[in-house]
């Protein structure tokens, strides 16, 4: 899979984490992509997962188990919350950064997931 550029991608977050500093950022890309970062490193790495894959990881979410996902993983440790997926390097979370984006998931807010997933 080639990298897409992301420069201009629109990176949105749960309502909770809109006056956080670190947050769990999504982009939905024209190329039906999916791309996940830490706000805290907007220039570091990104994830980028197909919409399936991103739905059936939500979906895992809010079934409760975060590593019930194929392509995709997060670990909560006592530290905070490792995403995983892939060749991709790890993200890591504080724990109150993924409360806040879990609250979005369990409370299927869109701007978390792909058009039509």
């Amino acid at each position: 899979m080639s990298v897409p550029d992301l420069t201009n991608a629109i990176w949105r977050k749960a309502s909770l984490s809109e006056s956080a500093q670190g947050c769990v950022e999504v982009a939905i890309l024209a190329d039906a992509l999916v791309a996940v970062r830490d706000s805290k490193d907007p220039d570091g790495p990104a994830h980028l997962y197909s919409p399936s894959d991103w739905a059936a990881f939500l979906d895992s979410l809010r079934a409760g188990d975060p590593s019930d996902s194929a392509h995709i993983r997060a670990e909560i440790t006592a530290d905070g919350v490792v995403l995983t997926g892939g060749a991709f390097p790890a993200l890591h979370y504080t724990h109150r950064e993924w409360l806040f984006f879990l609250d979005g998931v369990l409370k299927r807010e869109p701007q978390l997931a792909a058009a039509g997933f």
